[in-house]
């Protein structure tokens, strides 16, 4: 009977473990960055409209990336021209989806603001996943435009555009 009940809290704890460990390493997949962090690991942050969202195969056709073109109505660091092209891996070609988790979504028409960093074969990327794309939103009670991401520092309401810019460009002068 003590064996029965042995074999019994062992197979619940390694049920439990076997349970929880995917939520764990999801969770450590993507750290939480500032806005400081995210401006100090990128080479270029803008801000501007997604003018076009397009999904292709890499050239080997091992992954589908989403080019999201954004046309900068401002550089707050860096420059990539007049459109900046990013590239984030995940999207769908055809009836296929290839899906990356931690990765942001685009859609044309939103305003941005973007932490873009320049991989050694060219390509610019979305800094640190998620926490890297922020929305430009307009809030309704005092029409200002103001920015609403998931990051460490900022606040469910977001924060005008106009502080958000001058607080990067200080991150920018300290770097």
């Amino acid at each position: 009977m003590k064996e029965m009940v042995n074999s019994s809290n062992l197979t619940s704890w390694l049920l439990l473990c076997f349970l929880f460990s995917p939520l764990a390493e999801s969770i450590a997949q993507v750290k939480d960055m500032s806005t400081k962090d995210l401006t100090e690991k990128s080479s270029a942050v803008l801000y501007g409209r997604c003018s076009k969202v397009k999904c292709e195969w890499s050239e080997n056709k091992s992954i589908i990336y989403t080019y999201v073109t954004v046309v900068p109505e401002g550089y707050i660091k860096g420059n990539l021209g007049s459109e900046a092209v990013i590239a984030v891996p995940g999207g769908r070609v055809e009836d296929i989806i290839y899906e990356v988790s931690e990765m942001p979504v685009f859609t044309e028409g939103e305003e941005v603001v973007a932490f873009i960093w320049t991989n050694p074969a060219g390509k610019h990327l979305v800094t640190g996943g998620y926490n890297g794309k922020m929305k430009i939103e307009k809030d309704i009670k005092t029409g200002k435009r103001v920015v609403k991401g998931k990051h460490e520092d900022s606040d469910n309401d977001g924060e005008t555009l106009e502080s958000f810019v001058t607080k990067v460009k200080g991150y920018v002068r300290h770097q």
